[in-house]
Order: structure tokens, then C-alpha cells, then sequence
């Protein structure tokens, strides 16, 4: 059996049906490419402990994926920039993925600041003991809040923590106490003073407490570098995320064509 159809009669219903065809597909098309972003998220989450060492949750949770509409056909994927506390997970990923130089830290824009170091220097922790690395490798925030507080470069920061003259402090900062300089003649960086002063020290004596007197010394737990520090691309996320949304967007798209 075979139908008719008169353009003058139905005129009306051709273009009713065309414009539901469209929205149709263009649903279609969005949901797909939210699909696609949203699979290549979790791509990316998974495959990160392979190129990243011990990536944080803070790491692991900076993801996001803003969904395409039907009347917007497009999808964004990517690391989120701004953070209430800490640096953005955008900002310290960028040099891995895309490598490049590293931008200044929170703690070394105090300590140039507090002029402790210079406009253009870095600094880079040694690993050596004091400076504990939590279970993900890094100095944790409190310790850096520790050695900034010794160094006298938090002042004039919106936030003051610097060792308290109470004797309960004054007796932390006798066993654990952080400067910067070249003790020894070795090359300038931020220092950390280990043990108790010496007894032949005497306080309120001339200059700093003298570290030859075992078992006061001190390790270099921060190089302080002249230029920033240069990474090369280890972490593939773009190449991760285009190739997960090509498998994935079209077997969606063909799923969701074949249910209408």
C-alpha cells in the first residue's frame, strides 16, 4: 500500500516533524558528547596513578566536565582553577601535562615577600630529614606553614603564625628551627637546625646558636634555585581524553538513535 502526501495540505506536518527530527537529534548529539567528556573523566582518574606519583585526592577530585545542551553543542572538559585553600590543581598539573616551566608557589611568593629569597628564585625540598613527606610524597601544609613560621614569612600575609614567645614554643624552636643561608660554605639554601643548643650557648648570646657542638647541626632541606624549575610532559591527559570521547561518542550516539 502506498501513501500520498500533499505538500499543500501537509505542508504543516512535514515541518512539525522536522523540527522534532532536529530536537531529536540534537538531544542526541549532546547527551553523547556529555558521555563521551564524562567517560573520558573516568579515563583520565584511572590511568593517572601510571604517570602521576601518588596523586592526592585533591588531585583526583580537581576534575570537571561542563555537559553539552541541545542548543549548545559542545562539552568542556578540564582542571579546575581556583581553590578555597592550597594552590589549584590546574595550576601545578599544567607543567606535567603540557610541560613548561613551574609558576611560583604559595610559599615561595612569602618568602620573596619576606625577602628571604629573591624576586626570581625558587625552591626545591631536598627530601632529607627533617621534613617528613606524607603518605603521598609531599611536605605536608602544616610543616610549611612550620618552616615559613621560623623564617618570619608569614607576617604581612593576612595571617600571622610566627613561633610565640611562650616557653612551650621557645622549647620547639630549640629542637627544631629553620634558617636560610650558606653554613659551611656550601651553596645558599633554607637550612634546618637539628637537636638542642648547645649548653656553651648561652641565651640572649651574640649571633645565632653555633651548630658545630654536637649533636646540633643542620641539614639543607630546601635548594634554593636561581630559575624556575622546567618539566617535561609526563602525563597525557589530553591525548587520554580525545581518545576515550572518539570510542565512546559514537556507540552512544548510535544507542541512542536506535532506541527512537
Amino acid at each position: 500500500m502506498a501513501y500520498k502526501l500533499s505538500i499543500e495540505s501537509d505542508l504543516h506536518r512535514v515541518v512539525a516533524w522536522t523540527a522534532k527530527l532536529s530536537k531529536s537529534l540534537s538531544i542526541a548529539v549532546a547527551d553523547s558528547m556529555t558521555y563521551g567528556a564524562r567517560s573520558g573523566e573516568r579515563a583520565i582518574k584511572a590511568q593517572a596513578p601510571k604517570y602521576l606519583d601518588k596523586p592526592t585526592p585533591w588531585t583526583m577530585n580537581s576534575t570537571f566536565v561542563k555537559p553539552a545542551r541541545s542548543n549548545r553543542l559542545s562539552v568542556a572538559f578540564g582542571f579546575k582553577d581556583y581553590a578555597n585553600s592550597g594552590t589549584p590543581a590546574a595550576k601545578y598539573l599544567q607543567p606535567q601535562i603540557g610541560g613548561g616551566n613551574r609558576s611560583a608557589k604559595g610559599a615561595e611568593k612569602k618568602l620573596r615577600l619576606a625577602q628571604v629569597i629573591a624576586p626570581n628564585q625558587f625552591i626545591a625540598p631536598t627530601g632529607v630529614t627533617p621534613l617528613k613527606l606524607n603518605s603521598y610524597g609531599n611536605i605536608s601544609g602544616s610543616t610549611f606553614v612550620q618552616v615559613l613560621s621560623r623564617l618570619k614569612a608569614l607576617e604581612g600575609s593576612g595571617f600571622t603564625a610566627n613561633v610565640a614567645k611562650s616557653k612551650r614554643s621557645q622549647g620547639k624552636r630549640a629542637q627544631r628551627d629553620y634558617f636560610a643561608g650558606t653554613p659551611g660554605d656550601i651553596p645558599f639554601g633554607i637550612q634546618a637546625r637539628l637537636g638542642r643548643r648547645p649548653t656553651k650557648w648561652k641565651q640572649g648570646g651574640p649571633g645565632r646558636p653555633p651548630t658545630s657542638y654536637l649533636p646540633r647541626g643542620f641539614h639543607t632541606v630546601f635548594n634554593v634555585l636561581r630559575s624556575a624549575p622546567k618539566y617535561k610532559p609526563i602525563f597525557p591527559a589530553d591525548v587520554i581524553l580525545a581518545k576515550t570521547f572518539e570510542n565512546t561518542f559514537a556507540k552512544k550516539f548510535q544507542e541512542l538513535i536506535d532506541k527512537n
